[in-house]
C-alpha cells in the first residue's frame, strides 16, 4: 500500500509533529505533499527518509492547487490519501476524489472560535 499525507504547513506544530511520529510507525510506504510553508518539520521527514514535496499554493483561494495535488496523486498511483488540518482537508479531499482515490480526513485543530 502506498499513502500521500497532505498537510497545509509543516511548520513547528502539533498536528506537523503528530504526523512525523505516526509516519515513522506505519507499516506502509508514505509521502508527504505540503500545500505551502515546507518548515522545519519537512527537514525532519526527510531525515527520516520520507519524501516531502511542497505544491506552492500561493494563498487560501488558490483553486489551481486542485488539479496539480489530482495530478500528483494519480502519477503517483497511491493507494489512499490523508488529509491533516483544515485547508488540506478541503483542497486534499476534492482532489483525490477527482483522481479515483480513497481519502481519509483528519482535523487536528478543532478550538471553540477557530480551525486551524
Amino acid at each position: 500500500m502506498k499513502v500521500l499525507h497532505v498537510i497545509t504547513g509543516l511548520g513547528a506544530g502539533g498536528a506537523e509533529q503528530q504526523l512525523r511520529l505516526l509516519l515513522r510507525h506505519l507499516p506502509v510506504r508514505c509521502d508527504v505533499v505540503t500545500l505551502t510553508n515546507p518548515g522545519t518539520v519537512a527537514d525532519g521527514l526527510r531525515a527520516d527518509g520520507v519524501h516531502v514535496r511542497n505544491l506552492g499554493m500561493r494563498g487560501n483561494r488558490d483553486l489551481g492547487a486542485v488539479p496539480r495535488l489530482a495530478r500528483l496523486i494519480r502519477r503517483g498511483s497511491y493507494d489512499l490519501v490523508h488529509t491533516h488540518l483544515y485547508r488540506a482537508c478541503v483542497y486534499g479531499r476534492v482532489a483525490a476524489r477527482l483522481a479515483g482515490t480513497t481519502v481519509v480526513a483528519t482535523e487536528h485543530s478543532l478550538g471553540r472560535a477557530e480551525i486551524e
